[in-house]
């Protein structure tokens, strides 16, 4: 139901203006009534009009006056003018402060319905486009969520489709004011939150001027350029946190590489890691699995000692970590081409056989 306030000093033509509204057949009600523009500025926010008829011509504040500082305090009033007086001057005063029509006294009957139902249509198709825009807005952000979340996995093909699907949503929705550089800076601090919220430090971009009209194919570039530095900063930012935690991993096995038990689900405990996303991130920063790994550093060890030191190769290996002497041996000699003995046996002035 629509609400609508009646201003005017007749008693005769107030009485009739609420009469034709009651039996027009509308869904709108009277919410509000005053003698003058004064008196229906103190109802203003009690009636809530979403429609306000007024006589142009009352004392105390004429009907400009009080459409002036009507539409400051509720822009959305629409405002039909009554008047005696058939001026262009008030015509022309009366539209730059957003007039929807004028009917002239005495009011014909006939034209006063037909102008209610043309404003009240207006209404409707208006609280229709806003519907429709607060439903556009919401897709989008939930667009731009998903935008930020191909970006935070690092899938570039994702992320370009999605980027493209926003693009296509923006170019059927916008309104021919909206700018382009606006509304790019509006999708790309929307998507810096989204990430921010899952850890992102990147960089920022140079930012699109959203005080001037931009071309749309320059944002759209922009927009692209911008998702791709995005990627890159968190796929940068992965790879350095992926390497620190390898490194960690690492040295975890140079310190305790001795014990037999030394497991992946020990070190990705250390770590605070899954043993997934370790064995996988291990592979990926050392090129070899972990089990490989830690018997090359074990094997490594032993050699060393079995080159420097007359200590037996059965008390070496399990120095190293292995309790099986023939194990052992079937181990080092896969990996140096020899067995324990056989290598003891080599000069090792020149340091023997490269690690």
């Amino acid at each position: 139901m629509y609400r609508m306030m009646i201003v005017e000093d007749e008693p005769a033509i107030h009485r009739s203006l609420r009469k034709l509204v009651e039996t027009s057949g509308f869904d709108v009600r009277i919410a509000g009534e005053a003698e003058d523009g004064a008196e229906a500025l103190l109802l203003l926010e009690e009636a809530a009009p979403d429609i306000v008829v007024t006589d142009i011509r009352m004392p105390e504040m004429d009907g400009l006056a009080f459409i002036k500082a009507a539409r400051e305090a509720s822009p959305h009033i629409r405002f039909i003018i009554l008047t005696g007086y058939e001026r262009f001057d008030y015509a022309r005063e009366a539209l730059r402060h957003g007039v929807s029509d004028f009917l002239l006294k005495p009011i014909d009957p006939d034209q006063f319905v037909q102008t209610l139902g043309k404003l009240l249509q207006e209404l409707a198709d208006s609280e229709a486009r806003h519907a429709r825009h607060n439903d556009l807005f919401l897709q989008q952000q939930e667009q731009i969520k998903e935008l930020a979340e191909r970006i935070w996995a690092t899938d570039a093909e994702g992320a370009s489709a999605k980027l493209s699907e926003i693009l296509a949503s923006h170019r059927e929705t916008a309104d021919a004011d909206t700018r382009a550089g606006h509304w790019a800076g509006h999708v790309m601090r929307s998507v810096d939150q989204e990430l921010r919220a899952r850890g992102y430090e990147g960089s920022e971009p140079e930012q699109a001027d959203e005080d001037q009209p931009v071309r749309e194919a320059d944002c759209q570039q922009w927009l692209k350029e911008a998702c791709l530095q995005r990627l890159a900063d968190v796929k940068g930012s992965r790879n350095f946190g992926s390497r620190q935690t390898i490194n960690k991993a690492v040295r975890y096995i140079e310190t305790h590489y001795a014990r037999e038990d030394l497991s992946l689900p020990e070190v990705a405990a250390s770590l605070g890691m899954s043993v997934s996303y370790l064995s996988r991130s291990f592979k990926e920063e050392i090129g070899v699995p972990f089990v490989q790994h830690l018997i090359g550093v074990r094997l490594s060890t032993a050699q060393r000692l079995i080159r420097e030191t007359s200590e037996p190769t059965s008390e070496i290996a399990f120095r190293v970590g292995f309790s099986d002497y023939a194990h052992f041996s079937k181990t080092f000699k896969k990996h140096f081409g020899m067995t324990p003995s056989e290598y003891r046996k080599l000069p090792h002035a020149g340091g023997g056989l490269p690690d």
